[in-house]
């Protein structure tokens, strides 16, 4: 069913305005605590409290969609490929090329807030379940889910939808990198119309986020590289022959 562009619009203003105001209260109740640990629960409360209320209203379908049920697991561990090497490409090229000699103070500031924010139970809840959930119901779900419907070209709001999910995120190297992960798991929205496998990519995408390869050699980074983009292309081509297939089926 088409989906007029205003409506879409609407709802993910409206879900941005939710998100911006749980992080807003999180950090006013922190400061005045002077506790990680109350923010980390606050952002976390006001999070599940989102997440239950788009899923409960029906704004987005928790569904596998075009994926057949005698594939869905093997859709479920190609995902988890994807999330694990798209990873792994990451921190490998950063060894390579020293980001932190030209990015030194963002990636300061994002290991700082790392520390102070994703750290215990309410922290890892808060920055690797629940956010990276509630970051899909709004920028698939809602965003791309709605550009679809409302007819517009996958190669023209896969690329709005990453560029608003960049900007969302900061500008600089963060953005850069989170313009690459919207593109990734756009393309795959809209092959599978499933949001689950989108959740489960970014879940362990920001697991994974600390992940570091100091100490090893060149080589030994340039083999894990290049077995990560080998792996990478092998998950995305999956889903692109799969769903093709079971389409046309």
């Amino acid at each position: 069913m088409a989906e007029s562009i205003g409506k879409t619009a609407l709802r993910f203003l409206l879900w941005c305005l939710s998100y911006c105001a749980v992080a807003v209260i999180g950090n006013i109740i922190g400061s005045i605590t002077g506790s990680d640990d109350v923010m980390s629960w606050t952002m976390l409360s006001g999070f599940v409290l989102m997440t239950f209320l788009y899923l409960g209203k029906r704004y987005v379908e928790l569904s596998f969609d075009c994926i057949e049920r005698r594939v869905v697991w093997s859709s479920v561990g190609m995902s988890v490929l994807i999330a694990v090497a798209y990873v792994f490409v990451l921190v490998s090229v950063f060894n390579l090329v020293d980001l932190e000699r030209f990015f030194s103070k963002e990636i300061e500031s994002l290991e700082n807030t790392g520390e102070h924010l994703f750290s215990g139970i309410a922290g890892f809840l808060y920055g690797c379940i629940f956010c990276p959930v509630l970051e899909e119901i709004g920028f698939r779900g809602l965003l791309l889910g709605g550009l679809l419907k409302s007819r517009c070209r996958p190669w023209l709001a896969i690329p709005i939808t990453a560029v608003i999910f960049a900007l969302f995120h900061g500008v600089g190297l963060h953005s850069l990198v989170s313009f690459v992960f919207a593109i990734i798991v756009g393309w795959l929205y809209w092959r599978t119309g499933s949001i689950i496998l989108c959740m489960i990519i970014h879940i362990i995408n920001n697991s994974l986020s600390f992940i570091e390869l100091d100490g090893q050699g060149k080589v030994v980074i340039l083999l894990i590289l290049a077995g990560s983009m080998m792996l990478l292309a092998l998950g995305l081509w999956w889903f692109a022959k799969k769903c093709t297939t079971e389409t046309a089926t």
